[in-house]
C-alpha cells in the first residue's frame, strides 16, 4: 500500500517485535536440527539391527565354532551380592557363536558358606544352549590379578573374555 502522497508505506517495528521474529527463526532452526537428529538416529538403529541380524546369521553358520571362556575374577566379600546376577546375565543374555563357559575365580579371606554353596549349585544348573559354569576359589590369592592368572592356567578354550563382577556386557559383544 501507499501513503496519500504516493510514497510506499513502510512500518517500523519495535524491539519486542524484532525479538519475537528472531525467537521464531531460532525455533524453526532448532526444529529442523531436531528432526534431522531423530532421522539420523532412526536410520542408525535400523542399520544396526540389520547388521546384528547378519552377524547372528554368520555366527550360527559356523559349523564348529571355537569355544569361549568368560572369566570373572572377583573378591567375594565385596562382590558376593552381585556376582550371581552378573553370571546369570552373561549366561542368559550374551549371545555366543560357539560353546560358552563362564568361570568365576575368586579369593576370600574367610569362608563364605552361603555364597560358595550357591556358586556350587550354579555349576549344576541347566544353562541355556549347553553353556557351562564353574567357580574356582584361589586360596593362595590376595588379588584379582592372582585370580586371573590362576584362571588362565586352567582354561582350554582358544578365546577368553574377561568381565568385571558388576559388568553386564552387550548381548552381541561376543559376536564381533
Amino acid at each position: 500500500s501507499k501513503t496519500p502522497d504516493g510514497a510506499p508505506c513502510l512500518r517500523t517495528y519495535n524491539a519486542l517485535e524484532w525479538i519475537f521474529a528472531l525467537l521464531l527463526a531460532v525455533l524453526a532452526v532448532l526444529a529442523t536440527v531436531t528432526s534431522l537428529c531423530v532421522a539420523f538416529i532412526s536410520l542408525r538403529r535400523m542399520l544396526r539391527r540389520c547388521r546384528k541380524g547378519s552377524r547372528m546369521h554368520e555366527a550360527r553358520r559356523l559349523e564348529a565354532a571355537p569355544g569361549i571362556t568368560a572369566v570373572i575374577p572377583c573378591y567375594l566379600p565385596n562382590e558376593q551380592y552381585i556376582i550371581e546376577e552378573t553370571v546369570d546375565w552373561i549366561m542368559r543374555e550374551v549371545e555366543s557363536p560357539g560353546p560358552l563357559e563362564v568361570l568365576v575365580v575368586y579369593n576370600t579371606p574367610r569362608d563364605l558358606p552361603e555364597i560358595e554353596a550357591r556358586l556350587k549349585e550354579m555349576e549344576l544348573e541347566a544353562w541355556p544352549e549347553g553353556r557351562s559354569f564353574r567357580a574356582l576359589r584361589v586360596t593362595e590369592s590376595r588379588s584379582k590379578a592372582a585370580n586371573l592368572n590362576a584362571a588362565l592356567r586352567d582354561i582350554q578354550d582358544p578365546f577368553v573374555v574377561i568381565y568385571d563382577a558388576d559388568h553386564h556386557p552387550d548381548s552381541d559383544s561376543l559376536l564381533l
